[in-house]
């Protein structure tokens, strides 16, 4: 299992799960957030939180390519970026986040958002559970090696240099 899937496997089914929580119970994370924002403590907690699992992540999965364990690169460093700025800035993080909580639409969205994410990395992170067990290929005979090897085309051969190239040739001794 390589890392992505490792960190797929965690991530994608807590960020379904909050998702479903988020459209089920809205109005109980909009006071459960409200409450968060008040505390300066669980601020600067969840920045330590952010931190390290940002720099767990970043740790093991420092991958940029152009498919989907890009996404969880880009997590790692969102969280990062996000605990640092808990940290740092805890009251500018109150100001944002009751803004945020304010409009009315605001765990509607929050929940779409993480569902299809968690989603998609449930999805890749298990799709070899889900594919079932992988068919070995059947052992090679002794035979059928042998008329592999016969049907393969033979090399061919080098070209041997031959005394009558211009760049061989020696002027005549005067």
């Amino acid at each position: 299992m390589t890392a992505s899937t490792f960190i797929a496997r965690i991530l994608g089914p807590l960020f379904v799960i909050m998702g479903i929580g988020l459209l089920l119970e809205g109005e109980s994370f909009r006071v459960i957030a409200t409450e968060f924002l008040r505390s300066p403590a669980l601020i600067y907690l969840s920045g330590i939180i952010a931190l390290v699992a940002g720099l767990a992540i970043l740790n093991v999965h420092h991958v940029w390519v152009r498919d989907w364990p890009v996404l969880i690169t880009i997590f790692g460093w969102l969280a990062l970026i996000g605990g640092i700025f808990r940290l740092l800035a805890s009251s500018l993080v109150q100001t944002m986040g009751e803004a945020v909580i304010a409009h009315p639409h605001w765990s509607v969205v929050g929940a779409v958002v993480v569902l299809v994410f968690g989603a998609f990395l449930t999805v890749m992170g298990y799709q070899d559970v889900w594919a079932g067990p992988k068919k070995k290929p059947a052992p090679r005979t002794a035979a059928a090696k042998a008329a592999g090897a016969a049907a393969k085309s033979p090399k061919r051969p080098r070209r041997k240099p031959s005394s009558a190239t211009p760049s061989s040739a020696t002027p005549p001794a005067s």
